[in-house]
């Protein structure tokens, strides 16, 4: 019997460590100035390390073209796109502030309009935030946001932020194809004179007047 409620009670200990508590777009907000801060487009929490495969692998809007690695706090930087990000973070702390900048270093550079995935680690679970079509540009060259952790650790704890990560890919541009508004109304006009010179009389030549 003892050994039955101890199994139990690790049992709702791995539970309240691995599920996620109030895990919202809300954790998570992203602003370039003077723009006003904004919450993440989609949201996804998930056991183990981030990596490539990991967010490639995730579905919804997060869907579609493959993902790049632009940058992690505890690692080195990578150039996408000929634009180079460096992220910062709070670490250890349940909550608090986070930081992108960004350098033209190569070809095409800026400005850039991309998707990017903000992820925060921490304990055994990271989450995946969404931020979509956001442009960057050389004035300014920063952005910066606030993070919240809201899953528990193994001890029904909120753990600290062990690393930040940040992955990008370019945005899915939707160009818009004006209608020819003005080649229709030449058309239309173009037809209605048309039917204008058919209803006229005929003209008499000079030669039947007289």
């Amino acid at each position: 019997m003892l050994n039955g409620i101890r199994l139990l009670a690790a049992l709702c200990i791995y539970a309240a460590g691995t599920s996620a508590q109030a895990f919202s777009i809300t954790d998570v907000t992203f602003q370039i100035p003077p723009d006003a801060p904004q919450f993440a487009d989609a949201a996804e929490l998930l056991p183990g390390n981030d990596n490539v495969a990991g967010v490639n692998s995730l579905g919804g809007d997060f869907a579609g073209d493959p993902w790049t690695l632009l940058d992690k706090t505890d690692d080195s930087s990578t150039e996408y796109m000929g634009v180079t990000f460096v992220l910062e973070a709070d670490a250890n702390a349940t909550s608090g502030n986070w930081s992108l900048s960004w350098s033209e270093t190569g070809a095409p550079g800026l400005p850039l309009t991309m998707d990017f995935v903000f992820v925060t680690k921490a304990a055994n679970d990271w989450g995946a935030y969404l931020f979509e079509s956001i442009t960057f540009t050389t004035d300014p060259m920063t952005g910066n946001g606030t993070f919240e952790i809201t899953w528990t650790n193994n001890g029904g704890q909120i753990p600290g932020l062990s690393h930040a990560s940040i992955y990008g890919r370019g945005a899915e541009i939707v160009v818009e194809v004006p209608a020819p508004s003005s080649l229709l109304l030449l058309g239309l006009g173009v037809f209605a004179l048309r039917r204008f010179m058919k209803r006229l009389p005929a003209r008499r030549s000079f030669a039947q007047t007289f």
